[in-house]
């Protein structure tokens, strides 16, 4: 039993949408096992992508937590430096060489891993140079390569978590596939040695530039956004460990508006609790309503207002006067389309209802940007099904929203408290109509 289930709980740490769940964990079984196959090889290093919010940390998070004794994890950031991220892994390092105790069994390997890295400390700490900027950068020291991070790294038997790799330029991805090769070949000597490098593009490639011979070294885990029923299993778990009761339709309602995002569900569901004045494990089973559902997406999107604004923002943002304004057209044709989403020919055809000399090669061109942080990232992508749609239900009511209120000629920006119940109504607009198109569908 892990130690999570013997202490003393409450809402907050049952439904988790600021950190990887571990209560309300669940495991899906499709993915699990080729991450537990990859964790245990030996030299088989990891790329885990999907969509931003598809449960990516929170998968491997639990799944390190059952394999290794501990591990490190690095942040990217635009503009990030491979050096930096070399340097973040060893000073990570710190507390394991400079706390530990040697045994007698280990002490001569361990003595010697020791001095090394109080040798390549000291060459750090002699490396800092003052810039004309405030910060302050340290050059990476000769003894710091590739070879020595890795025995450092296996010795401590820790795996290197590097989280959204996908942000740093190109040229620095392929620094990081030459240390994965490196990693690959000190696996005999140490077994458990492995970076697990998570993005969220739609291909392990934009993750990680590596050559074609490390394919099947590298172990490209794709994890989706949840389904339906996967969402419920959230809502399940949170119903025994805090002895609540969510009737079909408020479960039904939560998982279209996660719209396979675990963290929305985790949010509404808290949000709803909260509500509901239910902060530990009722005595006797306690019901939630459609009052405590209405008032928890109020709550979301008046948390989220800020940044469903900022996101447009960027989105909607000329930055060069062209003939077409694209984002404008994007965000029109798919803010009525259906909720699932366009094909990106379909999507052409509905811009060109409007446009006629709208063309495919603009759209190819600017689609893409709505799918960067730079845009707002208001849009995704599925790769599978090629279908352009966007993040959430929220993004899309928001669109709704906007294009409403600009057609009725609205001199001023909306208040926050008028956007949020432009948004409520939206929200409910599209749920009928989703729910009305499910009863349509001949049963199976």
């Amino acid at each position: 039993m892990q130690k999570e289930d013997t202490l003393p709980y409450d809402v907050f740490d049952v439904f988790t949408p600021s950190q990887p769940a571990k209560l309300s964990f669940i495991d899906r079984e499709t993915i699990n096992s080729g991450l537990v196959n990859a964790l245990r090889t030996p030299g088989k290093q990891i790329v885990v992508y999907g969509h931003s919010g598809s449960g990516k940390t929170t998968l491997l998070s639990n799944k390190l937590y059952q394999t290794y004794e501990g591990h490190i994890t690095s942040q990217c950031m635009k503009g990030m430096s491979f050096e930096q991220l070399v340097i973040d892994a060893f000073d990570q390092l710190a507390p394991y060489y400079e706390e530990q105790k040697s045994t007698k069994e280990s002490a001569t390997s361990k003595a010697s891993l020791a001095a090394t890295y109080k040798s390549i400390k000291l060459a750090l700490e002699a490396s800092h140079t003052s810039e004309y900027s405030k910060n302050e950068k340290r050059a990476l020291p000769p003894q710091l390569t590739p070879q020595s991070l890795g025995r450092l790294l296996g010795s401590s038997k820790k795996c290197w978590v590097i989280e959204d790799f996908h942000k740093i330029d190109e040229t620095e991805k392929q620094k990081l596939s030459q240390l994965l090769k490196v990693f690959m070949d000190l696996a005999p000597e140490h077994r458990l040695l492995k970076i697990i490098c998570l993005g969220a593009v739609d291909t392990a490639r934009q993750v990680v530039a590596y050559d074609e011979e490390m394919r099947r070294r590298v172990a490209e885990i794709h994890v989706p956004l949840m389904s339906d029923q996967e969402i419920y299993q959230i809502v399940n778990k949170g119903e025994e460990l805090l002895n609540i009761r969510f009737p079909s339709a408020l479960r039904s309602k939560v998982a279209k508006h996660a719209c396979g995002v675990a963290s929305i569900c985790h949010q509404l569901c808290l949000n709803m609790c909260i509500d509901a004045n239910v902060i530990g494990k009722q005595g006797s089973p306690k019901a939630l309503s459609d009052k405590n559902f209405d008032r928890a997406v109020e709550m979301y999107i008046e948390d989220a207002s800020d940044s469903l604004r900022g996101a447009f923002d960027k989105a909607l943002k000329q930055r060069n006067k062209t003939k077409f304004d694209s984002s404008r057209l994007i965000i029109e044709a798919l803010a009525f389309a259906h909720e699932r989403g366009l094909a990106r020919l379909k999507l052409l055809s509905r811009i060109q209802e409007n446009s006629p000399s709208y063309t495919d090669a603009i759209l190819k061109i600017h689609i893409k940007k709505l799918l960067e942080a730079e845009y707002g990232s208001i849009l995704r992508h599925d790769s599978d099904s090629g279908l352009y749609s966007f993040k959430d239900p929220f993004y899309r009511a928001y669109a709704q929203t906007i294009i409403h209120t600009e057609n009725n000629d609205h001199a001023e920006p909306l208040s926050t408290s008028a956007m949020t119940s432009h948004i409520l109504v939206h929200l409910r607009e599209n749920l009928i109509i989703i729910e009305h198109e499910e009863h349509r569908q001949p049963s199976r």
